[in-house]
């Protein structure tokens, strides 16, 4: 220990004597570790942190085969004949709806959940309560639950909110319970309010997502197993009313990420690679920076110093280097993170969880420091070996002023530069497909005009819009949004949407 701190002192005296070598290095060393930190950064939310509920890893997703939802009639068959799930859950994300009960009005993301959602991800209420089967009948009050931010921002985190009645979607209804601020929910939303699934319905329409928890030490397999037992039965006493009862049972943190996952993986290989540039950089200075030093290695060497004992001194060198490259590559990667999502779609799935992850992840921070090391040991071995193989008689025989470089040296510094223009060329050469490719996209012909084209969804849900006829904009509705909106008289396009909604 104490001869490793003295090589640590001397390492920083020799850095400290160079210190535009000792930059450069740095630098060139923290870009490379900033952009692997900035994409594990997001890996390590999105792949490798378990989803935010309890025993994530045995929570599924229940649905049709091919991934498509569920009719409401089948999840109730479910529900009342269990095939081995410790529990089973719907919801239906629908569309925005106003909300009244104060002013101004707020348009809220409404989701329908049934009793056991609630249960199934950890979801506990910090004032009044959740669902009860009694709230989740077919005929049931009409009751919400909200979201914490709801409660704070739209409620000023009032303490008797339980029992308040608001106005959602033109229709009454009681707040009955506040979700706590630690959880997340899937799907996103503010209120949630009861499935009340009706039984005897013969609605096929695909509507419902199901979860399930699977009980411990049961694999998907077997769950896929009793679900396709169940389907038969379920077949058999609606006689063929739905047209496929078969279904598909995939893990939930599959589901979320198994479209994003390769394209996180390759962004991983692309940064390692540049990475890797840097660390060619680094070496070559230090080969170039090793000419210098080998008289010191020389007098080292006489003065009774082993090959081991120089290596070791020129490798602390090197990992201080790393080190201090991983220290700046921590704050560059926070910095590119923000730059990384800012240009990344905002379907990006536990987008939420990544902007809310601490500036300094243990995590991260051990992936880059543990990177750092591996960095030194990669760029610094091969010239502390050559350094160390100084002969005494060739060093001690070069003039005072001057400094040659062998053979041997020339050649690996020729294999290094020779690496690094291979690396920058499959790397150019993958960047210019990716911008050729986007621009192809944007180019991408939609078959209608887009200037001057605005969009706006209005929510026309609730008993004041039961008939498509109340639905349709009457010439003086679009008169009064053409004077709350003058840019709108200039628009060369107006085109209504009558599907519940309404753009133009």
């Amino acid at each position: 220990m104490e001869s490793f701190l003295k090589d640590l002192k001397y390492s920083l005296r020799i850095l400290q004597q160079s210190p535009s070598f000792t930059i450069t290095a740095v630098v060139a060393l923290a870009l490379g570790m900033g952009a692997n930190t900035a994409i594990f950064t997001v890996i390590n939310t999105v792949i490798l942190h378990p989803l935010p509920y309890p025993d994530s890893d045995r929570i599924v997703i229940i649905g049709r085969p091919g991934g498509g939802d569920v009719p409401e009639p089948v999840f109730t068959y479910w529900e009342r004949n269990n095939p081995g799930f410790e529990d089973l859950a719907a919801c239906h994300a629908g569309a925005s709806m106003n909300m009244n009960g104060g002013d101004p009005a707020e348009l809220v993301a409404a989701v329908t959940a049934s009793r056991n959602y609630f249960r199934l991800f950890g979801a506990n209420p910090i004032l009044g309560r959740t669902f009860t089967a009694a709230d989740d009948s077919p005929k049931g009050p009409r009751v919400l639950v909200i979201s914490y931010g709801l409660w704070q921002r739209r409620f000023g985190g009032d303490p008797q909110i339980a029992g308040r009645a608001i106005t959602l979607g033109g229709s009454p209804y009681a707040i009955i319970g506040v979700l706590s601020p630690r959880f997340k929910p899937y799907p996103p939303a503010d209120v949630w309010i009861p499935l009340q699934a009706d039984a005897n319905s013969t609605n096929q329409a695909a509507i419902l997502t199901v979860f399930g928890r699977l009980p411990p030490g049961v694999t998907l397999a077997q769950a896929t197993g009793r679900m396709a037992v169940i389907g038969k039965r379920f077949a058999e006493t609606r006689w063929g009313l739905f047209s496929d009862p078969n279904s598909q049972v995939s893990f939930m943190r599959q589901q979320i990420t198994g479209d994003v996952r390769p394209v996180l993986l390759i962004l991983l290989g692309a940064v390692g690679l540049v990475l890797l540039i840097a660390c060619a950089n680094v070496a070559n200075l230090l080969l170039a920076r090793a000419a210098s030093r080998r008289k010191e290695m020389a007098i080292r060497t006489a003065l009774g110093a082993s090959r081991g004992r120089m290596v070791r001194q020129l490798l602390t060198e090197s990992l201080l280097l790393a080190i201090g490259g991983g220290a700046l590559g921590l704050v560059l990667g926070s910095w590119g993170l923000r730059a990384l999502l800012a240009f990344m779609p905002g379907e990006l799935p536990r987008l939420q969880e990544i902007t809310t992850t601490p500036a300094l992840d243990p995590r991260v921070a051990g992936f880059t420091f543990l990177l750092a090391g591996l960095t030194g040991m990669l760029f610094g071995l091969f010239p502390a070996i050559e350094l160390a193989r100084t002969q005494l008689g060739a060093s001690f025989k070069e003039s005072g002023g001057r400094a040659g470089t062998s053979r041997k040296q020339s050649r690996t510094r020729g294999a290094l530069v020779a690496s690094e223009v291979a690396i920058a060329v499959v790397l150019l050469c993958g960047a210019v497909l990716l911008i050729r490719s986007f621009l192809a996209m944007h180019r991408v012909n939609l078959g209608f005009q887009t200037g001057n084209l605005l969009t706006m969804e209005v929510s026309l849900a609730g008993p004041g819009y039961a008939k498509s006829s109340t639905m349709i904009a009457s010439p003086a509705g679009l008169s009064s949004v053409r004077r709350a909106f003058p840019a709108w008289n200039r628009s060369r396009w107006l085109v209504p949407c009558l599907s519940g909604a309404a753009s133009t």
